[in-house]
């Protein structure tokens, strides 16, 4: 899955699905019983670091933890679409952006993808929550995301 596809789909269809596709994403019930299994195999050393890094970081339905390390690592909880962005193909980065809503004002947007149209290249950008598409001037160096007219959907 991309970033742009995880954005489109929302949070709780895209943790769905990376937790299909991979396994170091579990909800936090499979961890408990993951917990559970290492007591009763008397691996407490890795029980009691797991339940004391629960304890430690806040409460989420989904965790992301590596179980096939063997080390003492902890897991990291999983709450919003920006936290499922490391699971996905591609790499995000945010930068500032004249927003077409703000009459060219700056604020930041996270660049989720890159297109080619023509000799014409555009970004897929998220703006507060609207996905729409940027430009970037090569002579001014700054880039432009238009969030009234350049919505993405779908």
């Amino acid at each position: 899955m991309t970033v742009l596809e995880l954005h489109k789909k929302g949070f709780d269809v895209a943790i769905e699905e990376l937790m299909q596709e991979r396994d170091d994403i579990s909800s936090y019930e499979t961890l408990k019983e993951f917990i559970k299994s290492k007591i009763d195999d008397d691996n407490l050393i890795v029980a009691a670091h797991l339940l004391t890094e629960l304890k430690e970081c806040p409460y989420a339905e989904y965790y992301g933890y590596d179980y096939c390390m063997g080390t003492l690592e902890a897991p990291t909880p999983l709450k919003n679409i920006s936290d499922l962005e490391d699971f996905c193909d591609g790499r995000t980065y945010t930068i500032a952006a004249h927003i077409n809503s703000l009459g060219g004002e700056m604020d930041e947007v996270t660049v989720l993808d890159e297109r080619q149209k023509g000799n014409q290249k555009y970004y897929i950008v998220d703006y507060k929550g609207t996905l729409c598409t940027a430009i970037f001037n090569g002579f001014n160096c700054t880039y432009y995301a238009d969030d009234l007219y350049g919505r993405v959907t779908g």
